[in-house]
């Protein structure tokens, strides 16, 4: 059973004088972010469950390409012979050894380096040697651990590591979200650069800054100085939200995105920030960063100082949080008032 979480509306209460109060909905507890058996719980329940935005098919130029990542679950992607986008575990049917053991490579029969099964692009077995003569041994009942994948129209490779056959479907868990991305040409743009940063804090603890710009003229004086803030709209979608400024130049952006990654779009780039939990306290920061085909790689480094300055002030932002909610004074506070926040905790209380 999971934990009680006190996540409700505002609620009405009578003080001692008689008065009626309104008392403020509050934030998750402080333990949720940092309580081991909660993180599993969420393993469980949220990263095994939902739909997550892991690769782009940009990445993968001809058969064979794969790339290796972990989500909670150490998975691979590979592009098979038809040019459709397969996903495993990344786990030898054998004896559990990693099939893949680089980020990215080429290859139409993968093959684990322990003992030599070996696999093709759509993860049935076709080499386990020694083991024709093998009593009741049966090869097609031995292929590599499927991931359930959706590809959007802009080239997005999500996964959803869901065991059963038939996980919720992708237009149900994002509803109007894909409608989001409809103007937006991924054609139009190629890969440049990825860096990766490991954070001291829950995956929470960045994700609820995320959906709200509450302390962006504190926080990000070089960001708040660019855009009206007033103007700032973080909008829930359906397991995601919206970010945009109206009309805004061509520094400021817009995004759409799940609540564990944000999806940042201007006319010059776009670049995807992803959430990857390692532990109750851990969390690994992942960035791909995508230039339009016409911007020169010098411009587009210029150019990215503005974010990746942002990015590192909520790094930093996020690191002196979580040891507030480590001390154990702190049990629960008041979010800011906008339902985007709200969202978020709502994922987390409605599938814990």
């Amino acid at each position: 059973m999971a934990p009680a979480l006190d996540c409700s509306l505002p609620v009405e209460t009578q003080r001692p004088n008689g008065n009626k109060h309104l008392e403020p909905r509050k934030t998750l507890p402080a333990r949720w972010y940092r309580d081991e058996k909660v993180f599993q719980l969420e393993k469980r329940a949220i990263f095994s469950k939902l739909w997550l935005l892991a690769s782009y098919t940009s990445r993968f130029e001809k058969p064979g390409d794969y790339i290796s990542g972990n989500y909670v679950y150490d998975y691979f992607i590979i592009r098979d012979r038809d040019d459709h986008y397969q996903a495993f575990h990344n786990v030898c049917r054998h004896r559990a050894f990693p099939v893949i053991t680089k980020y990215s490579g080429s290859s139409l029969v993968v093959g684990c380096k322990y003992h030599g099964w070996s696999y093709n692009t759509r993860g049935d077995l076709v080499k386990a040697p020694k083991f024709e003569n093998v009593p009741g041994f049966d090869k097609t009942e031995n292929g590599l651990f499927k991931v359930h994948t959706h590809v959007t129209p802009q080239g997005f490779i999500f996964l959803n590591f869901d065991a059963s056959p038939n996980p919720v479907p992708f237009e149900e868990h994002f509803g109007q979200l894909p409608s989001e991305w409809t103007g937006f040409n991924s054609d139009d743009y190629e890969y440049s650069y990825s860096w990766q940063a490991r954070g001291d804090y829950n995956w929470k603890t960045l994700m609820d800054g995320y959906q709200e710009c509450y302390h962006c003229t504190i926080g990000h004086p070089g960001f708040a100085k660019s855009l009206d803030l007033n103007e700032y709209r973080v909008t829930p979608l359906t397991n995601a939200a919206r970010h945009e400024v109206p009309n805004a130049t061509s520094r400021q952006d817009s995004e759409a995105a799940p609540v564990d990654t944000g999806v940042t779009v201007t006319d010059v780039m776009w670049y995807t920030m992803r959430t990857v939990p390692i532990s109750a306290t851990q969390t690994r920061m992942e960035y791909d960063v995508f230039k339009r085909k016409s911007v020169q790689d010098h411009d587009l480094r210029d150019y990215m100082k503005f974010y990746e300055q942002v990015e590192q002030e909520d790094f930093d932002l996020c690191t002196a949080t979580q040891r507030g909610l480590n001390s154990g004074v702190y049990s629960k506070g008041i979010p800011y008032e906008v339902p985007s926040v709200y969202f978020a905790h709502d994922v987390c209380h409605g599938r814990t």
